[in-house]
């Protein structure tokens, strides 16, 4: 399973910006990418253990654990995980308005995720991944982390969840990473139903 940022949107921070960096001996973006994947694959295994811990309709997505989330996935490698953008960048929102928006989206979700709420697991995995995605809360690391709370999630209701394309390593990566793309524009206006194939097509055991 990866939760590499292969299928992230536009957008994302360039690796070869170092503004931040707390370790300053990783001098190369090869280096820096192998010990985000480090820290990435131990923040992954801690959360996918304790999701199951999670209940249907328990108000667990709050803006102290979106946080924290972001702080164990890249904290140890860079000042800036875990707060919040405080300027504008070609992607997301208008960093002012990051913290209402989070509390609409944990709001939101436990609408979603309430034992009454008839939405289908994959559409709530799908609004909750589009949503962390286009408010764009983060410097860097957006897409990681929104696809490590979707794992979460679908962890927590005993979902399988889909494998993430590695699409750097695939021949035909980027006609998958244009699908990607082509289904989040769609979702950012209110049209879910291709971010939810998209999902269905990288579930495990699939014929």
């Amino acid at each position: 399973m990866t939760i590499a940022d292969e299928t992230q949107p536009d957008g994302e921070t360039s690796g070869d910006d170092i503004s931040g960096l707390i370790l300053a001996h990783l001098e190369t973006r090869a280096e820096r990418n192998a010990a985000e994947a480090q820290a990435i694959s131990l923040a992954y295994d801690k959360y996918i253990f304790e999701a199951r811990r999670k209940k249907q309709g328990a108000r667990w997505l709050t803006d102290e654990f979106i946080r924290t989330v972001h702080q164990d996935l890249l904290g140890s490698i860079w000042d800036w995980a875990g707060k919040y953008r405080t300027e504008n960048l070609n992607i997301g929102m208008d960093w002012r308005h990051i913290p209402e928006q989070v509390r609409l989206l944990c709001d939101d979700f436990l609408h979603w995720d309430s034992p009454t709420s008839p939405m289908p697991i994959l559409e709530v995995a799908a609004r909750l991944q589009n949503r962390l995605t286009k408010i764009h809360l983060f410097r860097n690391g957006n897409g990681r982390h929104a696809r490590l709370i979707t794992d979460i999630f679908f962890h927590s209701r005993q979902h399988p969840f889909p494998e993430w394309p590695q699409t750097h390593l695939m021949s035909e990566g980027h006609l998958v990473r244009a699908q990607y793309i082509a289904a989040m524009r769609d979702a950012d206006q209110g049209d879910f139903s291709l971010l939810v194939k998209f999902f269905e097509a990288y579930l495990p055991n699939r014929s």
